[in-house]
């Protein structure tokens, strides 16, 4: 039989390459996460909509994964020290699986503990543009207080909209200035559901994802006959709508003025928006279906370029593509609309007799400045338009809630780290997966793969009776043949007493030491030569080892050290056990 040599040095080896190998793997799947979070935040900038929707899991696949394997690192660093501080043979082996196991429960707690203390920071405040969690100018938190004090129960969701499945009433949802882009996989179905149930949508739109938004709701409801008239086609221009005759500090602050008979416009005069779009108007709107709700003045344009001047050249938006999507043709004065020469359409509307829709090119005209702006309609306008969505004149106001989408809303240049984003972050995978039929049996099964060890099994109650009476038994069979001796150990650890303990356990190392030395005292000096003359070819950690313990128990009796930690304590005990095998 040949001795395999330097086993310690290759288990050592091995070790050391399982943590450089967690460690490059946990760094690298953080930097590769950061890298898909950049390029589909830039990609959707560019080419909105056209980013398969899986991609949008993968930064989160990368962070959850980098945080596994970080804490799996953490969990095999910590058990690899512990087993140099303890002999193999008293240990018990820990399983290959038990540490990614630890690991992968230390990160459910984590990540279900995190939304909870987060809002310690930041008080739940943020600074992101139109979300009603932000006090400052462009925050959205006085329309929502506006809304309170009216008497409507408002809410915010920051996971997901399949939230406002759980509710039990009709939901009025408040769409203002979102800049995340809706998933077609599971976000426009869900529109399709929500009209079909008597809903109703506000949507405050921002150069951001909501014209995007109405246009896959329109070619979604084009397969369903019974949600069909639920959203006309509607199409936001990139552009500034500037108005030269009714303005506020410059044209690019218009001031709508004309507004046509609707429930919305009662007591209404005059409405301030900054920075707005206007809708595709025209000959288009009379196409498309919408209710045109207020009009600038026969001198505003949408400003395609940024010159501040109105040139149809430059100032159109083509629209042939539609045509060629829906499969129908358009007169040919609809391919290019000019986008000026007429009154602009800032505001429209839309009663299916089950949904109602009302659509604003701006979002700037809730936010906390211009809607406590004097001299302006802002907040009885806001206020219209809820109650005419929410149907107050035929519905008790308790049955409705009105929902504010904070879930779409993100810091425009940097990733959201607010209390409210992590939370939003965190919990909405888990509520889309939860509330869609595709993959709601997902949780059921992780929940019985999980806690299986812990379900009950067949006759477990009498296994357990049988058990524990067994156990009782030998507990009672090992009391009354206890020594006092092994009683006496055990009531010096309860009572913390380890030095006295490890003074009565030595008594048996004593005895040996004292037949080998044939009466000559016990000092280091002595077992040392003793064991030299039995071994001359003794390793010199093995006389260092001998030289440390029998300073350190020899200290201990004369009682100039206290052993104070359990852990010493253990480890004086198995070098004491080294000891007896060894000498």
């Amino acid at each position: 039989m040949v001795k395999v040599k330097g086993g310690k040095s290759s288990e050592k080896s091995v070790n050391v390459s399982k943590g450089i190998i967690l460690g490059f793997f946990t760094v690298y799947l953080i930097i590769f996460g950061i890298v898909i979070s950049v390029f589909i935040s830039s990609y959707n900038q560019s080419r909105p909509g056209e980013l398969r929707s899986f991609m949008n899991y993968l930064p989160l696949l990368c962070y959850l994964g980098a945080g596994f394997t970080g804490i799996s690192l953490i969990i095999f660093i910590r058990n690899t020290r512990m087993q140099k501080t303890r002999e193999v043979k008293s240990r018990k082996k820990i399983k290959a699986g038990s540490i990614y196991k630890q690991a992968l429960f230390l990160l459910i707690f984590i990540f279900s503990f995190v939304p909870l203390f987060a809002p310690i920071i930041d008080q739940g405040e943020n600074d992101q543009n139109f979300s009603v969690y932000n006090d400052d100018w462009n925050g959205s938190s006085d329309l929502k207080k506006l809304l309170e004090d009216e008497g409507f129960d408002c809410y915010n969701i920051q996971s997901s909209l399949s939230a406002t499945k759980r509710l039990d009433k009709k939901i009025c949802l408040v769409l203002v200035g979102t800049n995340q882009f809706y998933n077609p996989f599971n976000e426009i179905p869900y529109f399709m559901e929500f009209f079909e149930q008597g809903n109703s949508l506000l949507i405050c739109h921002d150069y951001g994802s909501t014209s995007n938004l109405l246009y896959e709701i329109f070619l979604a409801n084009m397969i369903d006959p019974d949600v069909q008239d639920a959203v006309p086609i509607t199409i936001f221009p990139d552009g500034v709508l500037r108005d030269n005759e009714s303005y506020d500090t410059s044209p690019d602050f218009p001031i709508i003025k004309t507004f046509t008979e609707h429930p919305t416009t009662s007591g209404i005069d005059k409405v301030i928006l900054s920075q707005s779009s206007a809708a595709v108007g025209g000959p288009f709107i009379e196409f498309s279906g919408w209710d045109v709700i207020g009009y600038s003045s026969i001198y505003s344009f949408v400003d395609m370029n940024d010159d501040q001047m109105y040139d149809y050249d430059d100032d159109n938006i083509d629209i042939e593509f539609i045509a060629d999507t829906i499969g129908e043709d358009f007169p040919e004065e609809l391919t290019k609309v000019p986008l000026g020469g007429y009154p602009q359409a800032p505001f429209m509307a839309k009663d299916t007799g089950d949904a109602r829709i009302f659509v604003s090119a701006d979002a700037s005209l809730f936010n906390n400045e211009l809607l406590n702006e004097d001299g302006y309609d802002n907040q009885n306008f806001a206020v219209n338009i809820i109650k005419w969505l929410t149907r107050s004149e035929e519905d008790d106001q308790d049955e409705w809630m009105v929902v504010f989408d904070e879930a779409h809303i993100r810091p425009e240049r940097s990733r959201d780290i607010s209390s409210a984003g992590i939370f939003g972050f965190i919990i909405q995978y888990i509520v889309q997966l939860s509330t869609n039929p595709l993959t709601a049996w997902i949780y059921p099964l992780l929940a019985v793969y999980t806690l299986r060890r812990y379900l009950p099994k067949k006759d477990e109650k009498k296994e357990k009776k049988k058990a524990a009476e067994e156990e009782k038994k030998e507990e009672l069979a090992r009391f009354r043949t206890s020594s006092f001796f092994a009683k006496k150990i055990e009531w010096y650890r309860d009572k913390s007493k380890y030095d006295k303990a490890l003074t009565l356990l030595y008594r048996r190392l004593e005895r040996k030491l004292n037949t080998q030395l044939e009466g000559t005292q016990i000092t280091t000096k002595n077992v040392l030569e003793m064991v030299k003359d039995k071994e001359p070819n003794i390793p010199r950690h093995k006389i260092r080892r001998i030289t440390r313990f029998m300073d350190t128990i020899l200290t201990i009796k004369k009682g100039r050290k206290n052993i104070k930690d359990e852990r010493n304590f253990e480890e004086l005990f198995f070098e004491m056990e080294w000891m007896v095998q060894n000498i």
